[in-house]
């Protein structure tokens, strides 16, 4: 072996392990292989420079500026660096929700991507539907399908906070210990879904809750006491026509009692439910009063 194939093969060999500082020194070789040294100059700093930049990207590191143009040998990894920065923001999107990201230039890395996102996908639809069943079962009275206390108390609390002017009914179903002692309580639960199906019919924007075993309470926005006692008087009186009490031997009614809360109203809660139920009261009392079995 010749010295200049000796010092190219040690220079090689320098390059390939990785020794730090490894130079060729080309006055020191034959003529004849002046160009071959300074080719084989020219991959090991190509080598070197790729080295580095494949090493930041098995790191993570997306942003180190790619080797320079004249290194020809890193068109495959400048083109893995752009590949990975487009899966990197689709993955991001995907993080923030966007189940639609596919991709297809990855064959099949592509395609582990894909089935992730379509389950990921499968997995957020069935999470939102049992969260929205969560929801109906926590704000729902499950016998009437109306909204339960705990969903209109709260209701109730952020419309006094945000100044919100409404009306708020308190409605008492007369007489249902009555029908549940004489008839049955398959009867009384009857009793009880009619009238929340008429009570849901005072408007598309009332929110009708059921508060009690016999009790409901009607939020209404932007409505006064007046046009809230001629709505309820229409209810009533469908109640009392129910079609379900042809050919029975009772009937339905009930008692109800209204307070109106204006923007500039200092009243609790409380408050204002406890005004609505003596007007509820007052309404049971006038009934009895004139002869009517009420309870």
């Amino acid at each position: 072996m010749s010295i200049t194939s000796e010092i190219l093969l040690v220079y090689l060999n320098d390059i390939l392990s990785g020794k730090p500082n490894a130079e060729l020194d080309i006055e020191l070789i034959e003529e004849d292989y002046v160009q071959f040294g300074k080719a084989l100059t020219y991959f090991a700093n190509c080598h070197i420079q790729n080295n580095l930049f494949a090493n930041a990207l098995a790191k993570g590191d997306l942003s180190i500026p790619p080797p320079p143009p004249k290194n020809r040998l890193a068109a495959p990894l400048k083109s893995l660096q752009v590949s990975l920065k487009h899966l990197m923001r689709q993955i991001k999107h995907v993080a923030k929700g966007d189940y639609k990201q596919r991709t297809d230039f990855m064959g099949e890395f592509s395609e582990a991507f894909n089935a992730m996102v379509e389950q990921l996908s499968d997995k957020h639809q069935k999470f939102e539907k049992e969260i929205e069943v969560s929801k109906k079962n926590a704000y729902h009275d499950p016998m009437t399908n109306v909204f339960n206390r705990f969903y209109g108390m709260l209701n109730l609390h952020e419309w006094i906070e945000k100044k919100m002017p409404f009306s708020l009914v308190f409605v008492d179903m007369d007489n249902l210990k009555y029908v549940n002692d004489k008839y049955g309580h398959s009867e009384g639960d009857k009793y009880i879904t009619n009238v929340a199906g008429h009570l849901c019919g005072f408007s598309q924007e009332a929110m009708v809750c059921r508060i009690g075993g016999d009790e409901f309470m009607l939020l209404i926005p932007n409505m006064n006491g007046d046009k809230a006692h001629e709505r309820m008087n229409e209810i009533q009186s469908s109640i009392k026509n129910d079609e379900y009490l042809k050919n029975k031997s009772y009937t339905y009614s009930i008692s109800y009692g209204i307070a109106a809360v204006y923007e500039n109203n200092e009243l609790p809660a409380s408050s204002i439910l406890n005004i609505a139920d003596v007007r509820m009261y007052e309404s049971k009392r006038a009934k009895k009063k004139y002869g009517k079995d009420v309870s």
